[in-house]
């Protein structure tokens, strides 16, 4: 299979790890193992498709239409703190061991480490219907030591995804997978009309990918040829293509003029679903709650009625936003909860005009249900207000006086 990537990154003039992403990204897509003929089938039937385009266009560019690389240029009005994909399963791996050792380890969900002699580990683990065992001289990551004295390695145990196709990490250990997903306005590649897209970008590129929102920008990514509305950060490229419009030379070739561009307007023609009145969250909310994940998030308009800058547990700050156009009954508190993250910068005061992307979320106490919140995403300030808030830093109380 290797050299069907080779030879058509050599045919497509692309470099060969952007023709490896690219391949492993279709088998991810359907499901199949990167050794399986079905793979090999539907790797020729892109590749074909991609060598006709380039011949009709008459182009090599790996920034155009027939690369795999396209050059995108709009503004992210959401982007996630990264995320480690494995995460919820090795935490259920630990569980599962915990209520029931032995089933854990015969049902894959974990395997067993034992110390053995000269510095090695003796590692059981049980996959295809067999105990398998082996001596090993490190552990994976992924490692737990627990507070019993026992030690297991967290395993992926899906033979297959849930369309039937194989699991090519099946029996492996649940390392980190970090990814940072957005949601991006603008052109790419081709593109004649600004479009939204879904934005993911796994690894350590993805970690250090920080563009603030509302801003406009220029970067190379992957547009997925399978399914329209997905673009991909791949390797270091997307990171070191990234440029803010605004840090251009005007006289440059990269730099755009937006003053004839209203973001405000982008969000209402190609996100119109996501818009929501601020009074009308709940219902909004009940309607998105069932979609896939990248489709929950929410737009709306509000006014800061309160800052709270001191962190959480997981370090985000609060502010609380309302309608000051809306009735206010006074039987509840008319305001809306958003928690902001740390990489979003708290610049404004109260009684700045605010809009607010993000996933809503409800908790449910024995009261009943609580006002919906935002999980804030994306901020742009309108107009801005007030004095900024500032947190001074705790400091221990002195009692040398005394």
């Amino acid at each position: 299979m290797q050299n069907e990537i080779v030879k058509a990154a050599e045919k497509l003039s692309i470099p060969l790890e952007d023709a490896q992403l690219k391949f492993d990204e279709i088998c991810a897509e359907n499901g199949v193992g990167a050794d399986s003929p079905i793979a090999i089938a539907l790797w020729r039937s892109y590749a074909a498709q991609q060598i006709r385009s380039q011949k009709s266009q008459n182009t090599t560019t790996t920034t155009g239409g027939g690369g795999l690389a396209k050059q995108a240029f709009g503004f992210f009005l959401a982007l996630e703190e990264p995320r480690d994909l494995n995460e919820y399963n090795r935490r259920r791996a630990v569980e599962e061991w915990k209520n029931d050792p032995y089933n854990a380890h015969q049902k894959g969900f974990v395997a067993i480490v034992e110390e053995a002699e000269n510095g090695f580990y003796s590692v059981s683990r049980f996959h295809n219907d067999a105990i398998q065992e082996k001596k090993v001289k490190t552990l994976p990551d992924c490692v737990q030591e627990l507070e019993d004295g026992s030690i297991i390695i967290p395993l992926d145990n899906n033979a297959r995804y849930q369309n039937g196709g194989e699991n090519k990490n099946y029996g492996k250990p649940l390392n980190s997978v970090m990814r940072r997903s957005g949601v991006f306005i603008g052109k790419v590649g081709d593109d004649e009309e600004y479009n939204l897209y879904n934005f993911s970008y796994k690894n350590k590129g993805g970690i250090e990918f920080t563009p603030k929102t509302f801003s406009w920008l220029n970067m190379v990514v992957i547009k997925d040829s399978n399914r329209d509305g997905f673009i991909y950060g791949f390797t270091d490229k997307t990171i070191g293509s990234l440029r803010m419009n605004e840090e251009q030379d005007p006289n440059s070739d990269l730099y755009r003029d937006t003053s004839s561009l209203n973001m405000t307007n982008m969000m209402a023609n190609v996100a119109s679903n996501n818009v929501v009145y601020l009074g009308n969250l709940q219902e909004k909310h009940d309607e998105l709650r069932d979609l896939p994940s990248a489709q929950r998030f929410v737009i709306t308009n509000g006014t800061v009625c309160n800052i709270n800058m001191t962190p959480t547990g997981n370090g985000n700050r609060i502010i609380n936003i309302t309608d000051l156009a809306a009735d206010f009954d006074y039987e509840n508190d008319g305001m809306v909860t958003c928690w902001v993250p740390e990489n979003v910068d708290i610049d404004f005061g109260i009684g700045s005009a605010v809009t607010v992307v993000g996933r809503t979320s409800q908790r449910e106490t024995e009261e009943g249900l609580q006002p919906v919140t935002i999980n804030l995403t994306g901020l742009l300030v309108k107009e801005r207000r007030g004095q900024v808030v500032e947190i001074e830093q705790a400091t221990e109380e002195d009692l040398d006086w005394f």
